[in-house]
């Protein structure tokens, strides 16, 4: 190769190496552009995008210490009616089912031969006091003669015995009169109590026996609801004086307050572990029937100042209950005890102070730290 073909070779060597450095340089500016211009975005997905939550303030209030069991309803007096004596049923006194008072007649019986044997104890009665006054007359006139020797004494002293026998017959008489008059009375079957009573075992004409259940009547104002409680709460029991009682009536599910604990019983049921008790409702309208079921709720005494949030805020974890608290738009896992539940609000006995924001809604989309949007913050955690 000549001389002049090497220069022109080495030019072009040149030339191609410097387009190449000029592409290099373009293209690295490019790219430094580009990732300028990507670094914003990267940056902003890289921040945690913050969870829609509800919240509800936890609040300070009182709140009532209750206890639940399932209760019966049952009459407080239950009477039920018997005859005493064998006869026929002239008279039934009542409706079935109707409101009855103490002292109404319910059955009227035949008592025409009981009302024979008084008057035969009454002629009786009668026949023998006129022949005590004849034997008391013949005292005195034996004594009258003794005084003048007419008689011996000991004819006195018979006609005193024969008085005394006497005497003893009238008692016997008045005591069998009095037997016969009492045995009347069982021929007019009164109600013993005021209450309801149910459906007539026997009709007009029907012939009963000795103790024969007739009806029944029960006193159904006021009222009891029995009920179990659990041993350990005896000592609460029984310190609340009068303790509040409500009862839901199974089926309907009508609600009725203003029952009070009345009775406690004398012992724990070994078997099960709880105590028997009885509140007493006034029940003036009769919306309780004896034998109907429902939840029974007595309330024991009212909790000061206790830290009370919504029922669902509280978590359950391996650990046991929780709540998330929101503190400055991050949810913070906070371990809490439940003490109890009332109306939809949960009683926290500690891991609570009552100032916190706890959430109540998107805990599953929560971690401890997450960042959280509010979407409602009610004034407190029960809304009052």
């Amino acid at each position: 190769m000549t001389n002049d073909g090497r220069r022109r070779a080495g030019r072009v060597l040149v030339a191609m190496v410097c387009l190449a450095v000029a592409g290099a340089a373009a293209w690295a500016w490019q790219g430094k552009a580009w990732l300028e211009a990507k670094a914003p975005q990267d940056t902003a997905a890289a921040q945690p995008r913050a969870t829609a939550v509800l919240v509800a303030r936890a609040a300070r209030k009182p709140m009532p210490v209750r206890v639940e069991a399932l209760g019966t309803v049952e009459a407080m007096v239950t009477v039920p009616i018997r005859s005493r004596v064998a006869a026929e049923v002239d008279k039934v006194g009542f409706a079935d089912g109707a409101v009855v008072a103490a002292g109404d007649l319910l059955f009227q019986l035949d008592a025409r031969v009981i009302d024979a044997q008084i008057r035969q104890a009454e002629a009786t009665l009668a026949k023998d006091k006129a022949q005590l006054d004849k034997t008391q007359r013949d005292v005195e006139r034996y004594s009258g003669l003794a005084t003048r020797n007419a008689v011996s004494q000991v004819q006195v002293e018979d006609a005193k015995t024969t008085a005394d026998m006497q005497q003893a017959t009238v008692v016997q008489d008045e005591a069998n009169l009095h037997s016969l008059k009492v045995q009347r009375g069982y021929y007019e079957i009164r109600s013993p109590v005021s209450g309801r009573i149910g459906v007539s075992a026997a009709r007009a004409g029907a012939v009963i026996r000795v103790d024969d259940t007739l009806a029944t009547v029960r006193q159904l104002k006021p009222i009891y609801v029995t009920f179990g409680l659990p041993e350990r709460y005896l000592g609460e029991l029984r310190a609340a004086a009068n303790a509040q009682v409500s009862i839901t009536l199974q089926g309907s599910g009508e609600s009725i307050s203003g029952g009070k604990v009345a009775v406690i019983d004398n012992t724990v049921d070994p078997q099960t572990g709880t105590i028997a008790v009885r509140a007493v409702f006034e029940n003036a309208n009769e919306r309780l029937w004896p034998g109907t079921l429902g939840a029974v709720t007595v309330t024991l005494r009212v909790e000061d100042n206790a830290v009370a949030i919504p029922n669902e805020a509280v978590q359950s974890g391996q650990d046991g209950s929780f709540v998330f608290v929101v503190e400055d738009g991050v949810a913070r896992v906070r371990p809490v005890t439940v003490a109890r539940t009332v109306d939809g609000a949960a009683v926290i006995s500690t891991g609570l102070d009552g100032t916190e924001t706890v959430v109540t809604d998107g805990q599953l989309a929560l971690r401890n730290g997450s960042r959280v949007n509010v979407k409602r913050l009610p004034t407190s955690a029960t809304g009052s």
